[in-house]
């Protein structure tokens, strides 16, 4: 919630119709875009938020752009500044220094999300929560969050993403944070690093602005990174090394059971989450509630009602067969725990595997998809679907097909199942991996 003094003072810019005083929060988007709500009309690379301009101030209180318009403007609160987005990231910043309470950044090559929404549930058990929704962790989707920042918010838990040397400099200069939870260093956008030293300092950009990090202690390349620096360093992990540490893990079908330790107590643990990598998740994320004065008995009911984010590991039934769909993203260390997964799910099942292209990894394209193939076989997964052009690297070490079509590949899947099969999807977000279980839906709900 913000009002028009506070977009005067953050953005400074020339009011040239104004009505509403209020506002609950900053959109881009008029297909969710509330009553109360101020439209920014941001240029993209395909589209200009401009074009979008007449329905947004239908459906809206206002909006801030930066062309002239020829449209109807009155009773509603317009202004106009030379940059629409450095103009929604003013605004985020300005309210951030209004915050008095706490703040938490979730980063790292995987698990960001979940490790977010984890926290967030555990939080949420005693403090009032703002939390960044869905993956929107970017120099966008950061200042929308903190447009809506209330009075009564009390910690704010935001998912920092990174593609290239700067970012999380740039956004940690907008939210100002004091806590940071570092899931892992792994090869995601190496295209844009250029290396995995490159992932890691990109990631550690946030050290000068925190003072305490929460680190996976069992990444010795992540704490390899962080041996130098002087603030308050919590670790998680499963090595009784670590502060916090996950033991006694029992894997089911139905999710995992495993005992959380600290250096004064221990408990036990239940969740509906599967694989190694939501272990480390649930960790972190013990960690950083216990450290606000969460209760074990909190921390364990958020926790048993606790459903993993969309298209991040979960486990669907379809008339007799298990789909693993983990279809967000993918990176080689990711899709290597979504594999490992799938083979310790199989009991008598018979194994498929449909992986699409992982992107944005530059020279290390190919191998990273060879060494898919090598898994496949070291895993001895019985069929293996690809979708794209570089998974055909995998080829090289297994039998299996290849779409070039995520659509294709799910029809080929759909006429060859017999019932009784687990399937992984798995692939990068721009794959479209969620069309192949859109056509295994289809007449069979």
């Amino acid at each position: 919630m913000f009002t028009i003094d506070d977009l005067m003072k953050a953005i400074n810019g020339e009011i040239l119709s104004e009505s509403e005083q209020i506002f609950y929060s900053a959109s881009i988007d008029t297909r969710t875009i509330g009553q109360k709500d101020m439209f920014f009309a941001l240029k993209g690379t395909k589209r200009d938020g401009h074009e979008f301009l007449k329905d947004a101030l239908e459906k809206s209180s206002g909006a801030v752009i930066s062309k002239d318009v020829d449209i109807d403007i009155s009773g509603k609160t317009v202004l106009k500044v030379k940059d629409t987005l450095e103009a929604l990231q003013a605004l985020g910043k300005y309210l951030r220094k209004k915050f008095i309470g706490k703040v938490i950044v979730v980063l790292g090559s995987n698990g960001k999300t979940t490790t977010k929404e984890l926290i967030s549930a555990f939080l949420s058990k005693q403090y009032r929560i703002l939390k960044t929704e869905g993956n929107l962790n970017n120099n966008i989707g950061v200042p929308l969050c903190l447009s809506r920042l209330e009075n009564n918010t009390e910690i704010m838990v935001l998912e920092l993403g990174t593609n290239r040397k700067g970012d999380i400099r740039e956004l940690c200069e907008i939210v100002q944070p004091q806590y940071a939870v570092i899931t892992n260093i792994g090869y995601e956008h190496i295209e844009g690093f250029g290396s995995l030293e490159g992932v890691r300092e990109g990631e550690l950009e946030v050290l000068p602005y925190v003072k305490t990090i929460f680190a996976n202690g069992d990444d010795k390349f992540l704490m390899e990174g962080l041996k130098n620096w002087k603030g308050n360093l919590i670790t998680f992990g499963l090595n009784k090394e670590n502060d916090y540490y996950g033991s006694d893990i029992e894997f089911n079908n139905e999710g995992i059971e495993f005992v959380f330790h600290t250096d004064t107590t221990s408990f036990p643990v239940k969740t509906n989450l599967v694989g190694l990598h939501n272990v480390y998740n649930i960790v972190s994320a013990c960690a950083v509630a216990l450290h606000f004065g969460v209760s074990q008995l909190m921390i364990k009911e958020a926790l048993a009602s606790f459903n993993p984010p969309k298209m991040r590991g979960e486990i669907l039934k379809l008339n007799g067969t298990e789909i693993f769909f983990d279809a967000y993203n993918a990176n080689p260390s990711s899709m290597k725990v979504a594999l490992n997964e799938l083979a310790r799910r199989r009991g008598k099942k018979k194994t498929i595997a449909v992986l699409g292209d992982m992107l944005e990894l530059g020279e290390y394209t190919e191998i990273a998809h060879e060494e898919i193939g090598k898994w496949l076989k070291e895993l001895r997964i019985e069929q293996f679907i690809g979708v794209g052009k570089f998974i055909k690297n995998a080829l090289r070490y297994v039998n299996g097909c290849v779409f070039d079509e995520a659509k294709e590949a799910g029809k080929f899947l759909k006429e060859h199942l017999r019932g009784g099969e687990i399937i992984l999807i798995k692939g990068s977000r721009a794959i479209k991996m969620e069309e192949i279980l859109e056509i295994l839906r289809e007449g069979r709900d």
